[in-house]
């Protein structure tokens, strides 16, 4: 499986997870159940399943600091979940150029979503990223 199909997949679960409210482990042990991946991307999914989740609050807060005109609950819950693994990736995965995190992430608001979806997406994501870059 490829890091792309990987990454779309990790999407679809952070997203079920959020709408359902579900624990993030009971969507994955069904997902594992009914799934059937290579240990690579099932490592992948793992951890930025689990990650998302477990810097959570880092991520939304991150994420409100950024919304310029804005409110966070206005946010579309797909963009929102895109926003929030690309923001993982970005701040815990060094093996993952910010870069193409953001493309991905944006690639997935435009397939789910519109245009102008994803250019809030790609604004946001690019904002975060100036700033980590920046040191603040």
């Amino acid at each position: 499986m490829t890091r792309k199909k990987a990454r779309d997949l990790t999407f679809k679960l952070i997203y079920q997870t959020d709408m359902q409210n579900e624990v993030p482990e009971n969507i994955m042990d069904v997902f594992l159940l009914e799934n059937n991946i290579s240990e690579e991307a099932t490592e992948y999914v793992n951890d930025v399943l689990f990650g998302v989740f477990k810097n959570k609050d880092f991520i939304d807060s991150t994420i409100s600091k950024f919304l310029e005109g804005w409110r966070f609950e206005r946010v579309a819950r797909i963009s929102l979940n895109a926003l929030r693994l690309s923001i993982y990736e970005i701040f815990y995965r060094d093996d993952i150029p910010a870069g193409v995190s953001i493309n991905e992430a944006v690639d997935i608001v435009k397939t789910y979503l519109t245009d102008e979806d994803a250019s809030f997406v790609n604004g946001v994501l690019s904002s975060i990223l100036k700033s980590k870059q920046k040191g603040k």
